[in-house]
């Protein structure tokens, strides 16, 4: 056990010494934003089941960044080969421990919740998407759609100490309730949303299957990296 934690310690110096020589390439984040994703979605042809999702946004005036930590981490140690062993060790670590324990946690911490990231544009009006269907993986490129957003008069609530506003909008055939900051004058939000005077903190889709909900805020000055070769 000492070994392998000895192992990831040393990959991950490396890793972080290849992203510093790298880091003056990316562009800046100005703001980062924690969001929880919570999920509902089929499992079988009768079931569901619901997951919550660690995720951030990074983003400056001109573009950003919606990804999974979780994710990327395994993705920059599928990117290597000396990476994609050291995966292999760790996984088969988190088995043996959940046979001998029975807590199956053990694996499913290490699995991949989501394969999400997207990248949005703005000189360009242009999103890019990566994410996988059914071991299927998905990456394809589209213009800004526009988003008619409904902004509620009176309705308001405060969100991490932010005076947030009401907005409804239809959007990919789900209808979307929103909370978003004007104090923050960042068009953006989580996933796909944008296009608010402010940034949202807050979207709900009406029947419940997905939600995004801030839950911390900061600035940053942390580089937007591309996703690394496995995830693409």
């Amino acid at each position: 056990m000492y070994r392998l934690i000895f192992a990831i310690s040393l990959l991950c110096m490396a890793l972080n010494l290849h992203a510093k020589k790298r880091e003056q390439d990316y562009p800046r984040a100005e703001i980062k934003v924690s969001y929880n994703y919570h999920e509902k979605f089929m499992r079988g042809n009768v079931e569901y089941a619901e997951r919550d999702v660690p995720m951030l946004l990074l983003a400056n005036s001109t573009q950003s960044k919606f990804y999974s930590p979780h994710t990327e981490y395994k993705d920059s140690l599928e990117s290597t080969s000396s990476g994609r062993v050291l995966c292999h060790k760790i996984l088969s670590q988190a088995v043996k421990q959940a046979l001998e324990t029975g807590d199956q946690s053990l694996v499913d911490n290490f699995a991949y919740k989501t394969r999400m990231y997207v990248f949005k544009d703005y000189p360009d009006s242009v999103l890019t998407l990566f994410d996988s269907y059914m071991f299927e993986h998905d990456l394809h490129m589209e213009p800004f759609s526009e988003i008619k957003w409904h902004i509620v008069e009176d309705s308001t609530r405060s969100v991490l100490g932010y005076e947030c506003r009401m907005a409804t909008t239809e959007y990919h055939g789900r209808k979307w309730t929103a909370w978003f900051a004007p104090e923050i004058p960042v068009c953006d939000g989580p996933w796909k949303l944008r296009g608010l005077p402010g940034l949202i903190l807050e979207a709900t889709e009406e029947k419940g299957h997905h939600s995004f909900i801030a839950d911390g805020i900061e600035t940053t000055d942390q580089p937007i990296r591309p996703a690394y070769p496995s995830g693409l």
